[in-house]
């Protein structure tokens, strides 16, 4: 890849669906109707977006080197996402999702793999320095490893390189240590519910001025089908969200986060890629699977007109970077 590449830092994962009429309470019995099993993985479904919108974008991840991590990567490679750079453990079991759809929403359980870690030498953090940004979750930021650093220092030594670190921080379900790595993020996305842990009791002006004071140079509270706010400067920018006929929300979000960070590195207008985000977000609840979300920005521009919204200065924006 010739442009400065993006690096996902990550999950990727065979997504395995099921539907029910209502999520059961503990102790009840309840009918599930399979669903074709799909590829995602909260960061590897953000790698595909950002490679989809035409952005040059690599993946780093640990798995064993079975039939189920094959069909995972080539399935990323076929998605414009090079892989080369991801790691072989066989002591990892398979990677999956079991996806229960109930009631409009989705719940989650993911198996535990094993003890995945991302041991990076020299060639790999050489790499992650020279790129424009890294992105992954809190979770997969306490995994790195690198000589006897740790995931702070490795962090602070990219940083320092030049890389904009960026962590999808989602509903913050935070261990001791992690206030930590949060300190070395620039560009940091925290839903509604993981805003409210995050802020511990204070306002959300409060913790958005300890945020940003700290380092961070835009935080993005994600508000489901409400939008986003963006914290970044002396006001926060609210951007209303998008109607849309939701049929999955499964990579929504990852798929908001990365259109963000496409729109941003293009157009340097929290407010434009927050718009931008929003249909990409939105566009993603309309279709089943978490992959659901990779689209062009002509599709998503094409999405937002539809839906009524003024696209011009967005366009523009984008139209003239692409120049």
């Amino acid at each position: 890849m010739s442009a400065q590449s993006t690096i996902f830092i990550g999950d990727v994962a065979l997504d395995e669906y099921f539907t029910a009429e209502s999520w059961p309470a503990l102790g009840d019995k309840a009918w599930l109707d399979p669903l074709p099993a799909v590829v995602g993985g909260m960061i590897a479904n953000a790698a595909c977006v950002h490679a989809a919108l035409g952005a040059p974008t690599r993946f780093v991840t640990a798995m064993n080197d079975g039939a189920v991590s094959q069909r995972l990567l080539a399935d990323l490679e076929q998605s414009g996402v090079d892989t080369a750079l991801c790691l072989v453990d066989n002591e990892l079991a398979d990677s999956r999702c079991l996806i229960f759809l109930a009631g409009g929403q989705h719940v989650v359980l993911t198996p535990r793999i094993g003890d995945q870690r991302f041991e990076l030498d020299t060639v790999r953090m050489d790499l992650l320095g020279a790129a424009r940004s890294v992105y992954s979750s809190i979770g997969d930021l306490r995994r790195l490893r690198h000589g006897a650093l740790s995931p702070a220092e490795i962090l602070r030594a990219l940083r320092a390189a030049g890389t904009r670190i960026v962590l999808d921080l989602d509903v913050a379900d935070l261990e001791p240590g992690d206030l930590e790595l949060i300190g070395t993020v620039d560009l940091l996305f925290v839903n509604r519910i993981g805003f409210e842990r995050l802020r511990a009791g204070r306002s959300a002006a409060d913790c958005a001025a300890a945020l940003l004071a700290g380092g961070l140079s835009h935080l993005v509270v994600t508000r489901d089908a409400d939008g986003c706010i963006v914290y970044s400067g002396s006001e926060p920018i609210e951007v209303p969200g998008i109607a849309a006929a939701v049929l999955d929300v499964t990579g929504a979000g990852d798929a908001f986060c990365s259109a963000f960070l496409f729109a941003l590195d293009r157009t340097a207008d929290s407010g434009l890629a927050a718009l931008f985000a929003n249909g990409a977000g939105a566009r993603a609840t309309e279709a089943h699977g978490a992959r659901s979300g990779a689209a062009s920005v002509g599709e998503v521009l094409a999405y937002l007109a539809a839906a009524g919204t003024d696209i011009d200065s967005l366009s523009t924006a984008l139209t003239a970077e692409s120049h």
